[in-house]
């Protein structure tokens, strides 16, 4: 699928913001995690201004934060295109994702006060609903928002950008793989159980939960090279 027939189809409503840079960076990015633009695919400045009604200059500069997070490849004058994530690659990050969220997650029991609470009750609920209306990338945007929100409460900010790069690519490989499909409202509200770890104030009780969580993450997808899971 190419951005225009996107936009034709009502897949991306670009100009919901002011913002046109990161309107279009929300745009695109939602059309390569779905997998919508497929891995290869050429982004072209000229085109992807014409298709949005926007000047280059915002189309340049969304593809450079795509690039920060690894969605896109730039290669100078030879282009841009939809950036590779390998499931060896999505494997690792799921692994990287275990060893910090759950190092997080210890560190942010006890700071699990009333406004991180209401925070992560309020995810959760937008997660549902994101279900409800069949929205899989919001689905996963919340979930990301979710995780990221557990995250900040451990006070590691210098950790968070590599956590979010891993979150944009084992959700992009995942959503790739038909055998890791499931009802969305399962995964919305697979959440609960992370919330009610926290709840008990014990950090390893929320350790194993938010383990359990990041281990079915894989449960499904195909194994790798060099690849030990049974």
């Amino acid at each position: 699928m190419s951005v225009a027939e996107a936009l034709e189809a009502g897949e991306i409503s670009p100009f919901r913001q002011s913002n046109k840079r990161q309107a279009i960076q929300e745009a695109l990015q939602r059309l390569i995690i779905i997998g919508r633009l497929a891995p290869g695919t050429p982004l072209v400045e000229t085109q992807l201004a014409a298709e949005f009604g926007s000047s280059q200059a915002p189309v340049r500069e969304a593809l450079m934060q795509l690039q920060e997070s690894g969605l896109v490849v730039r290669n100078g004058y030879r282009g841009t295109v939809v950036a590779t994530t390998s499931m060896a690659e999505a494997c690792e990050m799921v692994a990287v994702r275990m060893r910090l969220e759950t190092t997080g997650v210890r560190r942010a029991v006890g700071r699990f006060d009333p406004s991180l609470r209401t925070r992560l009750t309020a995810l959760i609920g937008d997660m549902e609903n994101a279900a409800e209306r069949e929205d899989l990338f919001a689905l996963t945007e919340f979930d990301r928002a979710f995780h990221l929100a557990i995250f900040e409460a451990a006070d590691l900010p210098s950790l968070e950008p590599i956590l979010t790069r891993c979150f944009l690519h084992v959700h992009r490989a995942a959503l790739a793989n038909p055998a890791r499909a499931r009802p969305m409202l399962q995964s919305a509200r697979r959440h609960w159980s992370i919330f009610e770890a926290l709840d008990t104030g014990d950090a390893e009780t929320a350790a194993t939960a938010l383990a359990d969580h990041i281990s079915n993450v894989i449960e499904g997808m195909p194994p790798v090279d060099g690849d030990t899971r049974t």
